[in-house]
């Protein structure tokens, strides 16, 4: 295997700190000075297609969700009630025609405007232009629904940055089929997974039947500033051991959590979602051309098999790590700048989001 790493430091650097890998304080800073800063992958277009669709989860522990207007246009909204912070629809997806609090009955139409408050009359005892449910930003891209708890974060397209460019280079979700997803969770620090993601280094020694598919694949990383992501670019080589990697491909890991994976025949994104100090799920969603596919001898099936098998290595080894992490022996580590471009930059984010 030939990974280029393109080092942007020539001395070793020092690792975050053991600490904000498990303890509270960490978490509590991140969820307010990252995660609800930027855009975070909240579902498929293909998932709200009629009014009235919607699918709800939570960005930084906040609940939310997104909703199919009659108009046809796409609202995010804060899943709370106005009355006494009761919530509105369950986590997942589903379909209304209006959102009733499940607490105490207040009734709002799908556009998020109050319509009914029991017990109180409108417009004598409340305004109801004033208990307008709390509203989200929502944008799309590639057939994904992300949401922004911020109004001062860039537009979505500019903070993807280059990713558009280089998706533009692949098929996309639209002319693909959705094939299903892989979920996954595991007892360790988002930052533990990200670390990981974002190199190569540890490839040969936790992916074994991986580690010989890629041995004499081309894979140049590097950090997009225009962007914030670390990107793979990939040459691959046929493998009878496994049959999914062909043609070209380009991996991202997108700040703060978002992982991208570009084929020539198919397409997979997975959000990075912290459920707290120590521990991480993961949602990943499958597209692929089925034509481009059989051609090349693969199949949807395979490739998500193959995911599946990575990530779980993937969180097993974090799941090690996490648990050294928070033994209190560890403290800090040095990284190696030839082998490690990709977690660096993805550190020297966290830092300059956490410190300034």
């Amino acid at each position: 295997m030939n990974i280029r790493e393109n080092a942007v430091v020539s001395t070793p650097p020092e690792t975050l700190p053991a600490s904000w890998y498990h303890d509270r304080e960490t978490y509590d800073r991140e969820r307010n000075a990252i995660f609800r800063k930027h855009w975070t992958l909240i579902a498929r277009e293909d998932q709200l297609t009629t009014p009235g669709a919607y699918v709800a989860d939570d960005i930084a522990d906040l609940p939310v969700f997104v909703i199919r207007g009659k108009e046809g246009e796409l609202r995010g909204y804060h899943n709370v009630c106005r009355h006494r912070a009761g919530p509105l629809v369950k986590e997942g997806a589903g379909r209304c025609s209006t959102l009733r609090c499940r607490y105490h009955g207040w009734l709002y139409d799908i556009e998020g405007a109050l319509r009914r408050a029991p017990g109180l009359e409108l417009g004598r005892d409340l305004d109801p232009a004033k208990f307008g449910l709390f509203p989200v930003r929502v944008e799309t891209w590639n057939g994904l629904v992300f949401g922004c708890l911020d109004g001062e974060a860039p537009p979505l397209h500019d903070w993807l940055g280059d990713i558009v460019g280089i998706a533009s280079r692949f098929p996309s979700n639209a002319d693909m089929t959705y094939k299903g997803e892989v979920l996954e969770s595991g007892d360790a620090n988002w930052k533990n997974y990200s670390d990981n993601s974002c190199e190569g280094y540890h490839v040969g020694f936790v992916h074994k039947s991986l580690g010989k598919t890629i041995g004499k694949e081309e894979i140049d990383i590097r950090p997009h500033e225009n962007g914030q992501f670390v990107g793979f670019d990939v040459t691959y080589i046929a493998s009878e051991a496994d049959s999914t990697r062909q043609g070209k491909g380009f991996w991202i890991y997108k700040f703060p959590g978002l992982l991208l994976h570009f084929a020539e025949y198919s397409f997979n994104c997975e959000r990075v979602k912290p459920v707290g100090p120590g521990a991480v799920k993961l949602v990943r969603w499958y597209w692929c051309d089925d034509d481009k596919a059989a051609a090349l001898g693969v199949t949807a099936e395979d490739a998500m098999a193959s995911g599946k098998v990575v990530m779980g290595e993937d969180l097993g080894i974090c799941e090690d790590v996490q648990r050294n992490l928070s033994a209190g022996i560890y403290q800090t580590g040095r990284m190696a700048p030839t082998e490690e471009v990709g977690t660096i930059y993805f550190q020297k984010l966290v830092r300059e989001a956490l410190e300034g």
